[in-house]
């Protein structure tokens, strides 16, 4: 009787010769020789899976279909369906999950010989189109074609699993075992002596490349997967061009691990277009830029440029880092400066200890402070501060800018105010025409100088000096530059006094002395001076003027002290009273108002 069971290992082929005696047995042999190499090759070389085709897909209620195809199964066996099947799912797989689709192997006898023919009945072919397994996680099982076994062992292939919800089928595909190919051994492309697992070419002048073309449009990858170090088959690496939308498409470096998702995470991307993100795959402001590179991190991310000794760092911390607060933060962690650099020359940088060198690597520091910020320039030096409308200005020139000379220049190069503010509030104004106000608010008078404080006013002040140092005069000077022509008339030099709604006065210098006049400047009206002692050498009243000595007649007449004599300026004689005689001689008194003999009073003083 014919043994057709297919032994582990078939060592020996069958030898033909001329004129031998060939059994049925002889046939059987020859083919389990071949079956024996077919399959041990693809077994070998790992081919299990889906190598073409069988496709499951749903286009009715509780119905599947599996297209044609082949398959190797984990014994080597090819197992080819040579036609799309359909499976009908009975009631029993409805709203289940995890519905598994397998294809397996089957052999069965088949074309047996008509009844009378030579040599008896019996099969003429194995038939090995294999049978179509549904199982669903409770045991529920349908086979195609009807009369085959359901019985599954280790040795089929999976080719969907399904859900079942509403009698509507949803087919996931990710779950499909796909053909592979295994060499125990290195493999040699283009070498002859592969020194490694996989090597390509032998440095051949020639170009080569490793290539993976995927059909399908946005549905499909193609790539590299990397395992080591780990027992699960799952962890590692992989390089990958993911066509697919949800995944982001373009070029993926992905980490598999258990905490990572079935596909992996992607750490690096690189899109179509050349732009790049680590630990992203949507790129922030692709449009406006020629070329991005986008690091994402959850919370924190660093960016490390480092050498052996010196320790960049590139950093956003929601946290807060190095001692900054929650933001962007760039420079070094080891004790090391940060400098920028423009056209290869350094233009800012910071010491390790804190100070700040504009236009030099070594900020001045003679002094030791606690912070120093160096500015410096070969001829001039600008900070400027601005807003829209506001230039704000720090200069250090050799020449001069803005009509002030050499030297150290602060204010503004537009029509705003300069403002000096200590313990928030402001303490002196420059107005943009050059009025200045100390303590006037958030408005200035139309004076070039204002002083306002409840009590506090303008001192000057002369301290306390060595003898022999200085003259001994404090002073204010009022000075008219007089340098227009001869015609130009004498300035005269005022100090107004003003209590508005009261009163105002003005105490003006002129070329024929001081004058107390009304405050306002086109009124020279004279005020009343009031004080408790005067003293002066003559005092002029309209056209006569009042020396010493006749203040003290003045006086002694107020006082009803004043003696006086009568003198005739004419005669050149005093006047005596008529009943007096003297020597003899009576002397008349005559009074003649408006003629030619006037007397005259001369006090006896």
């Amino acid at each position: 009787m014919a043994d057709y069971t297919q032994p582990d290992v078939v060592p020996k082929r069958v030898r033909f010769f001329d004129g031998q005696f060939l059994q049925e047995q002889d046939f059987i042999d020859e083919q389990k020789f071949h079956l024996d190499r077919e399959r041990r090759q693809s077994r070998l070389l790992r081919l299990t899976g889906v190598t073409t085709g069988l496709t499951v897909t749903s286009d009715a209620e509780r119905q599947i279909t599996v297209t044609a195809g082949m398959a190797v199964d984990a014994l080597g066996r090819h197992l080819v369906l040579a036609a799309g099947t359909t499976v009908q799912l009975d009631e029993d797989f409805a709203d289940q999950q995890g519905i598994e689709v397998h294809l397996a192997y089957r052999e069965s006898a088949s074309d047996m010989t008509p009844e009378g023919a030579p040599g008896g009945a019996g099969a003429r072919r194995w038939d090995e189109s294999p049978r179509i397994v549904v199982v669903a996680p409770d045991g529920t099982t349908m086979v195609a074609p009807d009369d085959a076994s359901p019985d599954l062992d280790d040795h089929t292939v999976l080719l969907a699993r399904l859900a079942v919800a509403n009698d509507q089928v949803v087919v996931d595909l990710t779950a499909a075992q796909r053909s592979t190919l295994s060499v125990a051994g290195a493999l040699g492309i283009g070498t002859t002596a592969p020194g490694s697992d996989l090597e390509i070419g032998d440095y051949g002048p020639q170009d080569r490349h490793l290539t993976f073309k995927v059909a399908g449009g946005d549905g499909h990858r193609s790539g590299i997967r990397l395992r080591a170090g780990s027992e699960s088959e799952n962890e590692g690496y992989s390089l990958e061009y993911d066509r697919r939308p949800v995944a982001g498409q373009g070029l993926h470096v992905r980490t598999h691990g258990p905490d990572d998702p079935e596909d992996g995470t992607t750490r690096l991307f690189v899109s179509p277009d050349g732009d790049v993100g680590i630990g992203t795959t949507v790129l922030e402001g692709t449009e406006a830029w020629d070329r991005v590179l986008d690091v994402v991190g959850a919370a924190k991310t660093k960016l490390s440029v480092r050498t052996a000794n010196i320790e960049g760092r590139v950093v956003a911390h929601q946290g807060g880092a190095f001692g900054a607060p929650p933001g962007m933060a760039v420079g070094t962690v080891s004790a090391s400066p940060l400098t920028l650099v423009t056209s290869g020359t350094p233009r800012l940088s910071v010491t390790a200890a804190g100070h700040l060198g504009i236009g030099t690597n070594t900020p001045a520091n003679v002094d030791g402070w606690g912070r120093v910020v160096d500015v410096v320039s070969s001829a001039g030096a600008k900070l400027a501060v601005r807003s829209k409308s506001v230039d704000g200005q720090v200069v250090a020139t050799d020449k001069g800018v803005y009509g002030a000379a050499a030297g150290m220049i602060v204010g503004t190069a537009s029509a705003s105010r300069l403002t000096l503010v200590t313990d928030a509030t402001p303490r002196l104004f420059v107005s943009a025409a050059g009025d200045v106000g100390i303590g006037v608010g958030s408005s200035l008078s139309t004076a070039k100088l204002t002083v306002s404080a409840p009590d506090k006013h303008l001192q000057l002040r002369r301290e306390r000096i060595q003898p022999g140092v200085g003259n001994k005069h404090v002073f204010l000077e009022l000075v008219q530059d007089d340098t227009g022509p001869a015609a130009f008339p004498p300035a005269s030099f005022n100090i107004r006094f003003i209590h508005n709604g009261y009163y105002q006065y003005r105490f003006e210098a002129a070329r024929d002395g001081f004058h107390f006049r009304h405050g306002a400047l086109h009124d020279d009206t004279y005020q009343n001076i009031h004080a408790a002692r005067v003293t002066a050498t003559s005092l002029a009243i309209g056209s006569v003027t009042i020396g010493e000595a006749e203040l003290a007649v003045l006086k002694k007449l107020a006082a009803g002290e004043l003696n006086v004599t009568l003198f005739n300026v004419p005669k050149a004689t005093y006047a005596f009273v008529s009943s007096d005689p003297i020597s003899g001689t009576t002397h008349e008194v005559w009074a003649n108002p408006g003629g030619s003999h006037p007397w005259v009073l001369k006090p006896l003083v």
